[in-house]
């Protein structure tokens, strides 16, 4: 894939007078620029996260009702049901919820539907099973929002439906005992940019400091962060402050199943973001991609170490399984793209199959969304109905864009970069989803210019080969933890000598070494090994690249990933 380079610039004064104020290089002075901080007091705020700067939940419409009915149902002994959603971030609520509850003596269950039987959102036989078994309050987390006829039969059933969620509303909303979501209009919350997991925490915040013990709160964190990383919202305002603390939290775990998840996960020691986007959560989603459901709660319950570690042995197998099926509905597209290159000409990709694992396509969504740049709905035709999954480029609102076809839909809802969405089984006759793809087509070619289609990478800075060491990456990490809103900085240097490799490594990775500061660095691009044909040792290269430090034998060095190259 081609970027046009985008380098970033900030006025010379500006920079030295942020560098003077905080006592910092006058590189980071010009990332906190870049990333809106010109006030020293936001920046210095920024550098310094504290749990202090937390906003008031009591600030979100509705959070007062919702205390108040959650402590009337302990005080009366009503059983409350926590009704999750079946991704890392629903998942997390969960568990921080139920935690929450049961710390406070409240008598309390959750229901997680299953993603591949249930679907996303509230079901209306679930609420009746709950009414059933005696729960008198529901507690939706990551959805509800959208669950008018649900909060109708649950209001019939006499239920009580408190519906927590993040997800853009509609132009109103479910009949519900109460709402806490910050995206409501009427909500004057200052951050509306949580994950359902900081919404929780939100209310579980409120819930310890109407009970006199806001201290602990501290201790939920660790899988706050899990899932707002894992949800990818912008790491900015209290998103920050809760995944900073959460990273750190996560180095000394005490609870059984989540030491059990960090181990068998490989993660040891510091934890960072890449540890939790590539590590933890992929085996915390596996488990309800592939079928399972309420064991993932049940990991961060057990007691015994025996019991946890064979739930994330589960996990891994069907991580694994997964991982599989994954590559083969990948296989299966790219046949398509051989034969057919025209098809994936357009500037929204709709691809559909049958009986295509349903709890994957939301990855193959997002991986062709990264290869083609194009917002992508992927579809897998059952015999009965359609089940498809959204994900898009930084240009492109593509609930918008399902917006404009609700009339096709069952179901549907996410936000502007990633949604979910229902056909009935009329789309799984012959040229129904053909009439989908024409619309979405037509939709985005109102919208995406040509250069919209062509990414951008965003260049930081250029950097003389002279000045790249580990020291000036250790004070680009004071701006850690990068992610969404907060991006892992990139920068590029032009000219720099190759003075060793190229290598292949697993017959796809390119890893080189660069001269800088006198020293050799090694330089790796994943799945490129195809380019070391073009490199020798004495070349000079353009590159652009992110910095980490890696630890070899015990000594720290750095390390340079290679996002684009150009050659001479």
């Amino acid at each position: 894939m081609k970027f046009r380079w985008s380098v970033l610039s900030s006025l010379p004064e500006q920079i030295q007078s942020l560098s003077t104020q905080l006592e910092v290089s006058p590189l980071v002075a010009h990332l906190l620029l870049q990333r809106g901080f010109d006030d020293p007091d936001q920046a210095r705020k920024f550098l310094k996260p504290s749990l202090e700067d937390l906003h008031d939940p009591y600030l979100m419409k509705d959070m007062d009702r919702v205390v108040g009915r959650i402590l009337q149902a302990r005080d009366l002994g009503e059983k409350i049901l926590i009704y999750g959603d079946y991704d890392v971030d629903g998942i997390t609520s969960t568990v921080v919820l139920k935690r929450a509850l049961e710390m406070l003596g409240a008598s309390v269950g959750f229901y997680m539907p299953r993603r591949l039987e249930e679907g996303y959102g509230v079901q209306k036989d679930a609420l009746k099973k709950a009414s059933q078994d005696g729960y008198r309050l529901i507690i939706t987390v990551d959805n509800g929002i959208r669950a008018f006829e649900a909060a109708d039969v649950a209001r019939e059933l006499g239920l009580d439906l408190i519906v927590t969620d993040h997800h853009v509303p509609d132009s109103s909303y479910p009949n519900a005992y109460a709402i806490l979501n910050p995206l409501r209009k009427e909500c004057a919350y200052p951050d509306k940019n949580l994950a359902a997991v900081g919404v929780i925490f939100k209310l579980v915040q409120a819930l310890f400091q109407t009970a006199g013990r806001e201290g602990v709160i501290r201790h939920f964190l660790k899988l706050v962060a899990i899932g707002t990383i894992a949800d990818v919202v912008p790491l900015l305002g209290e998103n920050r402050i809760l995944v900073r603390f959460g990273l750190e939290g996560l180095a000394h775990p005490q609870n059984t199943g989540l030491k059990a998840l960090l181990s068998g996960a490989g993660v040891q020691g510091e934890v960072d973001f890449s540890d939790v986007g590539f590590k933890l959560a992929p085996r915390i989603n596996a488990v309800t991609r592939m079928g399972g459901g309420r064991e993932v709660v049940d990991l961060f319950s057990v007691d015994d170490q025996a019991s946890a570690r064979a739930i994330v042995q589960e996990m891994n197998v069907k991580n694994s399984l997964r991982q599989q099926e994954e590559r083969r509905i990948l296989s299966e597209i790219e046949d398509r793209l051989q034969q057919d290159p025209e098809a994936f000409a357009g500037k929204f990709l709709t691809v559909a199959g049958r009986h295509w694992h349903r709890g994957v396509i939301g990855i193959v969504a997002a991986r062709l969304a990264e290869r083609f740049y194009r917002p992508v709905l992927v579809l897998s035709i059952e015999d009965s109905f359609c089940q498809g999954s959204g994900r898009s480029i930084p240009d492109f609102n593509i609930l918008e864009a399902l917006d404009g076809c609700r009339d096709l839909f069952e179901q549907y809802g996410g936000h502007a970069q990633a949604v979910g969405c229902r056909l009935g089984e009329e789309f799984c006759k012959p040229g129904k989803v053909e009439e989908l793809a024409r619309r979405l087509e037509n939709y985005a070619s109102e919208k995406l210019l040509s250069e919209n289609l062509v990414p951008s990478l965003r260049i930081e800075s250029f950097l003389s080969s002279q000045e790249i060491n580990l020291p000036l990456y250790e004070a680009v990490e004071q701006l850690t933890p990068f992610g969404r809103g907060n991006p892992v900085p990139v920068f590029a240097s032009k000219n720099m000598s190759v003075v060793g490799g190229p290598w292949v490594l697993k017959d796809q990775h390119l890893k080189l070494q660069v001269q800088c500061n006198g020293s050799r660095v090694d330089a790796i691009w994943w799945k490129n090994g195809a380019l070391a044909d073009h490199i020798t040792v004495g070349s000079q290269v353009d590159l652009a690249y992110t910095m980490s430090r890696d630890n070899y034998l015990g000594k720290d060095k750095l390390l340079l990933t290679i996002r684009d190259m150009q050659l001479p």
